[in-house]
Parts: C-alpha cells; structure tokens; sequence
C-alpha cells in the first residue's frame, strides 16, 4: 500500500512539474490579437504593438517562442510540438510569418523588415524531424521566402534585400529531405523595377545526403533552379552532391540538376545585355564536375 502511495505522488508530482506554462504578453495600440495555447513545459513571449496585428502560439510538449510583431497588420503564426524553439521579429507592414516545427531540437529565427518603412514579405517554414535549423532575413518590402525541411541536420540560411516603396521583390523555395543538407542564399535587386512584383527568383531542392547547395543573386529577373539527388534508375541517389550558383545584372537562368555521387557544379553568370543569358548543367551518375562562366 505504500508502495502505491508513494509511486500516485511521486506521479502527481511529475505531472505538476510537467506542467510549467509560461506566457508573457503586451500588446499595445488597437486592435491586436494575440492568441497563446500551450500544453507542456512551454514558455512563450508575445509582443505587439500599434494597430491590427494578429499573433497565434500554439505548443505542445517543451518548446520556447517569442513573436515580436510592430506597428500594422502583422500575421504570425507558430505551431510547435516537441521540443523546439522558434523566433519570430517582424517591423513595417502587412508582414506575414509563420512556423511548424515538430519533432526535437528544430530551430526557426524569422526576422522580416529593418524598419516600420519595410511592407509586404512573405516567409513560412516547416520543419520536421531533428535538429533542422533554419534562418530567414527579409528586407525593404514584397520578398518571399518557403522553406520545408524534413530530416536530420538540415540548415538553411536565406537572406532577401528588395528596396523600398514598392519596388520588386525577391523569391525563394527551399526543399530538404534527408541528412546533412545545407543551403545558403542571397538575394538583392538592384531597384530599378517598381511593379511590385517578384524579382529574382531561385528554387532548391535537396534529397539524400551530404549536398550543399549555395545561391547568389544581385539584380532583376534572375532565376535559378537547382535540384540533387532526386532518386533514379540503377540505384543513383546522390552521396555528395554540390552546387554554386552567381549570377549578376539582369535576365540570367540557370538550371542545375544532379543526381548521383561525388558530383560538383560551380556556375557563374553576369549579364548587362538586356537579353536572357542562360546555361544548363545535368550530371547523372558518376564522379562529375562542371564550371559555366558566361558575361
């Protein structure tokens, strides 16, 4: 009987220290919404500030958050389930992130927007699995950012510099499914459209392990695609794929596609001619390498 006793409190006691919510919230100005749910060992910190900005946390299991969101119409949304951490930092306008992460160790700092001047970016991140990292920077105003990650030890690292007042943005779709993928991108117009629309755009999809992949884009209507490890005929999944990517001034594209082992892609590209410049390199199979270089 005591044996029993003893084994109910000690049960009592783990669910008491179970469950240890945390939540701060301030909220300031009019018409913000913040809404936090949290089963768990959670501790969660929501900011708002000025009018119309709509904040959402919902976590289970022993996670952290904190959304700082200021000035107007904001939208953050984080679900998490595990153990997790998530940063959400959005200045300006009309901003709108949000964050899945489910498994153990996955990270996410979304940070849109230097100033209130900043409008209009795009980021959602899904990760699941463990230990995935993933950081996401928008600057000025109309950038996009998706990254979905699915695996052991992805990271993904997106930095986007449009330009203010309304000037065409940047976009970028980030795929891993796997281990020990990483991809790093950097996207910046040079400000010389003001349609509002998107600019540079890049695509990156990664399936096995080992692969890197790294983008650079600096000026208006670039495109990059870059897809490893794909799976394919004969038992091709990739081993240690890698793939570079510049390009510079106006109207490049690029296509990078690589499946197999031990394969490597470096691809460089400027262009100021006003006209489309673009290359193709498809590797299968193999210990390939490939180097473009056009002006």
């Amino acid at each position: 009987m005591k044996k029993v006793i003893l084994s109910a409190a000690a049960l009592m006691f783990g669910m008491v220290a179970f469950a240890q919510n945390t939540s701060d919230v301030d909220q300031a100005g009019t018409n913000n919404v913040g809404t936090i749910t949290q089963t768990g060992n959670n501790t969660s910190d929501l900011d708002q500030w000025s009018l119309d900005n709509d904040a959402t946390v919902t976590q289970t299991g022993t996670n952290s958050s904190t959304v700082e969101q200021s000035f107007e119409g904001n939208i953050a949304t984080v679900d998490q389930d595990g153990t997790n951490t998530s940063l959400i930092d959005q200045h300006g306008e009309s901003h709108e992130g949000h964050v899945m992460q489910t498994g153990a160790s996955n990270s996410s700092t979304l940070l849109q927007g230097n100033s209130n001047a900043d409008d209009d970016h795009l980021a959602n991140i899904t990760q699941n699995g463990s230990d995935n990292v993933s950081y996401v920077k928008q600057v000025a105003d109309n950038n996009i950012a998706s990254v979905s990650q699915d695996g052991v030890n992805n990271d993904v690292n997106i930095y986007q510099n449009g330009d203010p007042n309304n000037t065409n943005g940047n976009s970028s779709t980030i795929s891993q499914t796997g281990d020990y993928n990483k991809t790093i991108t950097d996207q910046r117009t040079a400000a010389s459209y003001n349609s509002g629309l998107t600019s540079n755009m890049e695509t990156v999809s990664q399936n096995g392990d080992y692969n890197w992949s790294k983008l650079i884009q600096d000026g208006d209507y670039n495109t990059s695609n870059v897809t490893q490890s794909v799976g394919g005929a004969g038992g091709t999944n990739g081993f240690s794929n890698e793939a570079d990517v510049y390009q510079s001034g106006e109207f490049n594209l690029s296509n990078i596609t690589q499946d197999g082992h031990d394969n490597w892609a470096d691809l460089d590209q400027t262009n100021t001619s006003g006209s489309l410049q673009s290359s193709t390199i498809i590797q299968n199979g193999g210990e390939n390498r490939a180097r473009v270089m056009q002006q």
